[in-house]
């Protein structure tokens, strides 16, 4: 294909996209800032976070643009390079690289891939050390730099850390104000929560604190509807934000984040627009809102539908489950993690077997569901193997009940959380759980696993420092299969990098406990 005709397709499906969207701004604004999301469309213009920025920078700064990782991009295995196809700003039709500053927004690991793919397909040297003066300020926040944004650090020339509605205009501010390039970096770098990238080889400042935005900043919420989305015709906004609660494996757990700030439900019903059809409710621990019952009911009752981020077993009630049906629920969706009540304690995820037994009678009672699905993690710390003959004896009692499906993760130990640097259980191991599994179900419960060999990928990016930016670049060029991960990791050497607990070291220390769960050290090696 031409460069012409892949312009004219790149124009035409942006154009097909405008035509659909409700709410967006910036069409006729010049904007020296493009938000760039590393997923295609459809899952970017699913993020509240990237909304509200870009929101946000066109009602009170300099103006934002939009684009996205090109579809034909998205697959994990992809030969690269690729053709080049144009990568536009939707509100322009500009190419990013044009832009004097691209904020890009990440949200977990694996989507460095896509964050290598989008700026060298884009024409923008990749590592950040190679760019030069009419090179775009590359700055980048999101979700994953609540956990470890290491690998993101040979890409970007400024991080910001945590919560990024202050920080972000400033730091474009201090960009665009200053009189060079460097220079911007240098003032934008400075900020609290921020650090400078890869600007100079091998040149990597401590990873900062996260930031956390003040309840009065709050809520989030989005500008854009669209049907083209994972998410379609969705407003979102939060009643929330942060959690109080201290699951052991979870990167948004109690003041790890700012802890649980809460709402009241006029706030985000006032923001509701009138086009809206569906609003989604979006938070770490939605369910625990005091008044979500009658939020749902307000929201449904003017006849929109609903969803809710994330529902808990322990939450549910007859009058939550109708007004989730008529709100367009068919199947409820709740989260055990522990595969077992011991593991359950374990982790500190205080849901227990009478809680999920609890909901399976209500979900089948009210009848208008087509089931319940319960997300399950595999391979977590400690786990054995009379866990799993646990986990298959109660969910055959659950599906006894009501019809049932299972997700299936594999733990990833995260940093920021007490579980950092446990060890990943191997491929071949948790694969081989997830056969006794199903073969201990015989059928009679539908099984959704995730593949165990991009958890491996997920966890050796989420363990690992810098480094770990170089081998997805390496793993990127040689075509993104697992083995091309394995293969790149392998070939870089391992920098230490301290483990971070959070709060639970300190209340470790201060009551002189053991540690949460066996003392492994920690393992970096590549796993079969």
């Amino acid at each position: 294909m031409s460069k012409r005709a892949s312009l004219a397709e790149s124009r035409a499906l942006i154009e097909a996209r405008l035509s659909h969207e409700r709410g967006t701004l910036g069409l006729e604004r010049a904007a020296p800032v493009c938000m760039v999301y590393p997923s295609p469309y459809r899952v970017g213009m699913s993020s509240l976070g990237f909304q509200t920025l870009y929101r946000q920078l066109n009602a009170d700064g300099p103006g934002a643009h939009r684009a996205f990782l090109p579809d034909p991009w998205e697959p994990a295995a992809l030969p690269w390079p690729q053709p080049r196809i144009p990568v536009l700003s939707y509100e322009a039709l500009r190419p990013i690289a044009d832009y004097p500053v691209l904020a890009l927004s990440v949200a977990y690991e694996l989507e460095v891939a896509g964050v290598i793919r989008v700026l060298e397909g884009a024409g923008i040297p990749v590592r950040a050390s190679e760019r030069r003066a009419r090179d775009p300020v590359v700055i980048a926040g999101g979700p994953l730099t609540t956990t470890n944004p290491s690998a993101l650090l040979p890409f970007v020339d400024v991080l910001i850390a945590g919560e990024g509605e202050e920080l972000l205009p400033r730091a474009i501010d201090r960009v665009l104000g200053s009189g060079s390039r460097e220079a911007g970096i240098e003032a934008a770098g400075s900020l609290p929560h921020t650090i400078k990238g890869e600007v100079a080889p091998e040149h990597f400042e401590p990873l900062p604190t996260m930031a956390s935005v003040a309840k009065e900043r709050l809520p989030a919420y989005s500008a854009i509807t669209t049907p083209n989305t994972e998410l379609a015709d969705m407003f979102l906004v939060e009643p929330e934000r942060g959690c109080s609660r201290r699951c052991t494996f979870c990167v948004m757990r109690g003041a790890t984040t700012g802890g649980m700030r809460l709402l009241d439900i006029e706030t985000p019903l006032g923001l509701v627009p009138e086009h809206a059809k569906r609003v989604g409710l979006v938070g770490a621990a939605v369910t625990d809102h005091p008044k979500l019952e009658q939020l749902v009911a307000r929201v449904v009752d003017s006849g929109r539908g609903v969803g809710v981020s994330s529902l808990r077993a322990d939450r549910l009630t007859p009058g939550l489950l109708d007004r989730l049906a008529r709100g367009g629920y068919r199947q409820i969706t709740v989260a055990s993690d522990g595969i077992s009540e011991r593991l359950r304690e374990v982790l500190h995820r205080k849901i227990h077997a009478d809680d999920l037994r609890h909901a399976a009678r209500l979900v089948a009672a009210h009848g208008g569901f087509r089931g319940l699905k319960a997300y399950q993690m595999i391979g977590a710390p400690t786990e054995r193997s009379e866990d799993v003959d646990e986990l298959i004896d109660f969910s055959l009692e659950l599906a006894s009940i009501v019809r049932l499906t299972l997700t299936f993760s594999t733990f990833v130990a995260k940093r920021n959380t007490p579980l950092d640097g446990q060890p990943f259980v191997g491929v071949k191991e948790a694969n081989a759980t997830l056969q006794r599994i199903r073969k201990g179900l015989r059928g009679k419960v539908e099984i959704r696993p995730q593949s165990p060999r991009w958890a491996h990928v997920e966890y050796l990016l989420a363990q690992r420092g810098p480094e770990a930016g170089l081998a997805a670049l390496q793993a990127v060029h040689a075509g993104g299969r697992y083995r091309d991960w394995i293969r790149a990791f392998e070939a870089q050497p391992v920098r230490e990098r301290p483990l971070v607990f959070g709060d639970e070291a300190r209340r470790a220390q201060r009551k002189g406990k053991a540690a949460l769960v066996d003392d492994r050290p920690l393992t970096l090696r590549v796993l079969d």
